[in-house]
């Protein structure tokens, strides 16, 4: 019993350093998606004029493209029994759930990859603080464009999260997270699940976010343009800035 004691502990050890790590990871997570949220808070102009002037801007861009599209998708997906309740739900919880989820995936699974990919990921949020507070911009439910708000109420979860309304910054559209974490995963997946084909199917992903984010009239596609720019961006900086980590593009050495 005594020689069994020390193997025993000896075999549970590493299981002991895992937990400890991911719970470090978990509080790292919390304590920066708490400070992401308290700065983007605090940069929500104080006036409408100038979120709704950058709206007139966007629109006017889009419409010279002719791809105004946002009350197109809206009305389509309302065509749709349950479009509107599905989209308003998919936007309302697929924030949180869609990073938790894909970074319990890189941890278990591609572990060696988790900390270049985390890093990227945080500098992408942090260039998105950067734009909400260069360019604050009206979402078009927010733009008089006469475009309904179906999420509302379910981004207060049935009121149940009524209290965390005034803390949230309604102009910070442009660039959108909402889309661009999706094609952060996406680009990870690609690269990380090579050389299986399914590996492309994650850009669905992204594709279905971009549908939600206009059916719901929270972001216009540009919004979503610059999210995928940011995302561009961000590894750009994080190839720079992580040379000692293991980039998603050497999954397969």
């Amino acid at each position: 019993m005594t020689t069994g004691s020390p193997a025993r502990a000896a075999r549970f050890a590493p299981r002991r350093l895992l937990r400890s790590a991911l719970a470090r990871e978990v509080a790292l997570f919390i304590v920066l998606m708490v400070l992401y949220e308290a700065v983007r808070d605090r940069l929500e102009p104080s006036s409408a004029a100038v979120p709704l002037r950058h709206a007139h801007q966007v629109v006017h861009a889009e419409r010279s493209l002719g791809l105004f599209v946002e009350a197109d998708v809206q009305r389509a997906v309302h065509a749709v029994p349950g479009g509107r309740f599905v989209t308003s739900w998919i936007y309302t919880l697929e924030y949180t759930a869609g990073f938790v989820g894909f970074f319990l995936w890189l941890w278990f699974r591609r572990r060696e990859h988790y900390p270049f990919i985390r890093t990227w990921f945080w500098i992408v949020n942090g260039l998105a603080v950067l734009g909400f507070w260069l360019y604050p911009l009206a979402p078009p439910r927010l733009a008089g464009l006469g475009l309904a708000d179906p999420t509302r109420s379910t981004l207060e979860l049935g009121g149940a999260a009524s209290w965390f309304e005034p803390f949230r910054n309604v102009y910070a559209a442009m660039p959108s997270m909402h889309v661009g974490q999706p094609v952060l995963y996406a680009l990870a997946l690609t690269l990380l699940l090579r050389p299986s084909p399914w590996r492309f199917l994650a850009w669905l992903w992204p594709a279905g976010m971009l549908v939600v984010v206009m059916a719901t009239a929270n972001h216009y596609w540009m919004d979503a343009a610059g999210g995928a720019t940011a995302v561009l961006v961000g590894l750009g900086i994080a190839t720079l800035v992580m040379r000692s980590q293991r980039r998603p593009w050497e999954a397969a050495a």
